[in-house]
């Protein structure tokens, strides 16, 4: 498995991925802003075997620099349940920790997304629903966190800290 950063020669290709994964949904904004070195977003696309076979990503919040967090994560339909999904979160956490970040997070959506709940609980996160008033978006959008300590030390839950996600939903809309 190989991860290929998301240049601005091939995120037209990323953009294929990102929206057969999320229809009706734009990672473009977060896509450009990995084009700056200083923005601490890193967008990838995973190759196996020569073909595309997902995205994936890492970021973070600067209130909270013990946790990394994943981006516009999926594998294609055509090449799910053959471990390769497992093999990218792997490879996510291990870029977490060599960061020296303490937790590996994900949020993602509460509802009709059995699959994706499933997936990341098999691969030993815990999850809390996210509900932060000072977050508009959230009462729009159930919105669950998942989250994996990446050492020895006990999980510190999120606990409702802001994710952003309406200045993330906002991000989205504007390619919409």
């Amino acid at each position: 498995m190989e991860l290929v950063r998301i240049t601005k020669d091939n995120i037209d290709c990323a953009l294929t991925i990102q929206q057969g994964l999320f229809p009706g949904e734009s990672a473009r904004a977060n896509y450009e802003d990995n084009f700056d070195p200083a923005s601490g977003y890193e967008y990838y696309m995973i190759c196996e075997g020569g073909t595309y076979v997902g995205i994936t990503g890492i970021y973070g919040y600067p209130e909270d620099p013990d946790s990394a967090w994943l981006g516009w994560f999926g594998i294609i339909e055509s090449h799910r349940r053959t471990g390769l999904g497992t093999k990218a979160l792997s490879l996510f956490e291990e870029a977490a920790a060599a960061r020296g970040k303490r937790f590996a997070r994900i949020y993602t959506d509460a509802e009709n997304n059995d699959a994706a709940i499933a997936f990341y609980t098999a691969n030993g996160y815990t999850r809390e629903p996210y509900m932060d008033p000072g977050d508009p978006a959230c009462l729009k959008y159930r919105t669950l966190i998942f989250s994996k300590s990446l050492t020895s030390g006990a999980l510190v839950p999120w606990n409702n800290r802001s994710i952003h996600l309406t200045d993330q939903i906002a991000k989205q809309e504007k390619y919409a």
